[in-house]
C-alpha cells in the first residue's frame, strides 16, 4: 500500500481554473451560523452565486434536534443530502436523496438528528410570523453580508455593491 506523507503534502488552495472555473476547498471555508430568527440551528458555505439569475449554492447544516419557523422559498430549492435528514409536512429527505422543492412552498422543517447538504436556492426565502406576515427576507444579499463579517467569502469573486436590496 502506499503511503503519503501528510506533512509533505502541499497545502491546496482555492483557485480560479483556466477556463473560469472554480475550485473551492470547502474544509479552508469557516462556517457562518445564519442569524434569522428561528434559524440560529443552521450553518452554511457559500459555494457559489449569480446575482443576475439570483442563485446561490450552499453548503449547510442543520444542528440535531432543531425546528425552524415557517418561511416561503420565493423560488425553487434543490437539496442534495449528504448525511443525516430533515423532515416537514410533505416528507422526509435522508442521506443520498436529492428533493426539488417548488417555489412557492411554505413550510417548517425540523431535523432530529441533524443534516449536512448541498442546497441550491433560486431565489430567496421569507421568515414569517404566528400571524403570517413576513418579517425577515434572507437572500444572497443577507447570507453573503453574514459571511463576509465572518471572513468566509475570500474564495468567492466580490460582489457588487448592490444596495440593500435582496435576491
Amino acid at each position: 500500500m502506499l503511503k503519503v506523507n501528510e506533512a509533505a503534502k502541499p497545502q491546496l488552495s482555492h483557485c480560479v481554473l483556466d477556463d473560469g472555473g472554480r475550485i473551492v476547498r470547502t474544509d479552508q471555508v469557516p462556517w457562518t451560523r445564519l442569524a434569522a430568527p428561528g434559524f440560529e440551528a443552521i450553518t452554511y458555505k457559500i459555494l457559489n452565486y449569480d446575482l443576475d439569475r439570483g442563485y446561490m449554492v450552499l453548503l449547510n447544516t442543520f444542528d440535531p434536534g432543531s425546528r425552524f419557523r415557517p418561511h416561503k422559498h420565493l423560488g425553487s430549492v434543490e437539496i442534495i443530502m449528504l448525511s443525516g435528514s430533515f423532515f416537514y409536512e410533505n416528507g422526509e429527505v435522508r442521506a443520498n436523496d436529492y428533493m426539488l422543492e417548488a417555489g412557492g412552498v411554505t413550510h417548517a422543517p425540523a431535523s432530529d438528528e441533524g443534516a449536512l447538504m448541498i442546497a441550491i436556492f433560486h431565489g430567496p426565502l421569507q421568515i414569517t410570523g404566528p400571524d403570517g406576515r413576513v418579517e425577515v427576507v434572507v437572500g444572497i444579499d443577507e447570507l453573503y453580508g453574514l459571511a463576509e463579517a465572518n471572513n468566509a467569502v475570500a474564495h468567492l469573486p466580490p460582489k457588487p455593491n448592490r444596495g440593500a436590496r435582496s435576491s
